[in-house]
């Protein structure tokens, strides 16, 4: 199965028709660039994104 990401919260979803970390529903199966955060209390990028979580994440959904 092909990874799907949350329009909600841009997470990466994998064999799951729900999104774990927002409970949300909506996946979408075209998206582009990937970011993986890792310690997100110190990446600026993870601020950014207003991501609290380590995970891989989309940069854009479709």
């Amino acid at each position: 199965m092909a990874e799907k990401v949350c329009r909600k919260c841009m997470r990466l979803i994998v064999n799951s028709e729900t999104c774990e970390m927002c409970g949300s529903g909506d996946l979408a199966d075209e998206w582009m660039g990937l970011v993986v955060i890792i310690d997100p209390k110190r990446s600026e990028i993870a601020k950014r994104m207003n991501v609290d979580l380590a995970d891989k994440y989309a940069l854009k959904v479709r």
